[in-house]
């Protein structure tokens, strides 16, 4: 967690900042480039309990990300960088993002990356398949073999319930991210 002397606060102001198609990185680095304009990327991480502990940081808001700086002196700049589809507007003005939001954000973990712990399946839960032959199909858990990393899950299949045994990994696991968390 940052110190709030370690936070950038900005001179200009933060702008959101929507990117091209997967672009997110590039357009970061870029924005970081151009003399006056800061650019903030928050990511995400999900934490697994399986052979690939930890996956790759992804964008927190796919396809957007923040910017500081003055829209009289840089705006034509960070509009055409590369990486960089437009900056967010309303009525043709560029819109300020409060400085407490990106406060929040940048404090969220290091480096702005907010690693997400997955939970344990346990039997009943209903599960999303994300690879493999069974890709997009949803079931319920009906038995663990934590051992080897498989579950067994109650699919529908043509008309049928069929138990199928799938590895955890094609399973999309729920997860303690306090963005999609109820009470």
């Amino acid at each position: 967690m940052k110190e709030p002397s370690e936070l950038y606060l900005p001179s200009g102001g933060w702008y959101c900042i929507r990117s091209k198609p997967r672009a997110e990185q590039i357009a970061s680095f870029h924005l970081g480039e151009i003399e006056g304009v800061k650019a903030f990327l928050p990511q995400a991480r999900r934490i697994r309990k399986s052979r690939s502990d930890k996956q790759n940081a992804q964008p927190l808001f796919p396809g957007y990300l923040f910017a500081c700086f003055d829209p009289v002196e840089n705006l034509r700049a960070v509009n055409y960088c590369q990486g960089v589809s437009y900056v967010v507007k309303c009525q043709q003005k560029a819109v300020k993002v409060p400085d407490i939001i990106i406060c929040e954000l940048q404090s969220i973990g290091k480096e702005g990356i907010l690693d997400i712990v997955d939970l344990p399946h346990s039997i009943g839960d209903d599960v999303r398949i994300v690879s493999g032959i069974f890709s997009g199909g949803e079931g319920k858990i009906v038995r663990l073999a934590p051992a080897r990393e498989r579950i067994k899950v109650l699919f529908e299949i043509l008309g049928r319930e069929t138990e199928v045994e799938i590895s955890e990994e094609d399973i999309d696991f729920p997860s303690s991210n306090p963005m999609t968390a109820t009470n």
